[in-house]
């Protein structure tokens, strides 16, 4: 699964940006990713034995259940969001001492490859440590 802590709220569809409110930007996410471009049938009642209890939790299933109970959801693809979401990721393992080379190879992508989706990330979502003599 992706993580989605540190993605643009402006990339999320509006129907997307109303699921997060009903179920938390988790669970929304996991939908998603899990029937992005397809329909998704929500249930009456909420059980702990349907399959998408197992994947966002009972408590986040009710509460959908509670709103669209018994309705057909056409589930966004949100690719933007996703790509934005794999590319924290691969950042964030950087970050955390992956090289290049692990990365390029973990992910079927090359160095070169790696070195630009970095360089897009950090376009995009400046270092915290910006220019120190900026303001002076």
């Amino acid at each position: 699964m992706a993580k989605f802590d540190h993605v643009d709220p402006g990339l999320l569809p509006s129907r997307i940006a109303d699921l997060v409110d009903v179920v938390g930007p988790k669970a929304a996410l996991t939908i998603v990713e899990l029937r992005g471009g397809a329909r998704l049938y929500v249930p009456n009642k909420a059980t702990a034995e349907h399959w998408l209890a197992e994947h966002i939790g009972i408590e986040a299933l009710q509460q959908l259940s509670k709103i669209y109970g018994g309705e057909w959801m056409e589930v966004d693809r949100c690719a933007a969001l996703l790509r934005a979401a794999f590319e924290a990721k691969v950042v964030a393992e950087f970050d955390r001492g992956a090289s290049n080379c692990e990365l390029a190879l973990r992910y079927g992508y090359t160095e070169r490859g790696i070195r630009k989706l970095r360089k897009r990330v950090e376009e995009r979502e400046p270092s915290p440590n910006l220019d120190l003599f900026e303001e002076l």
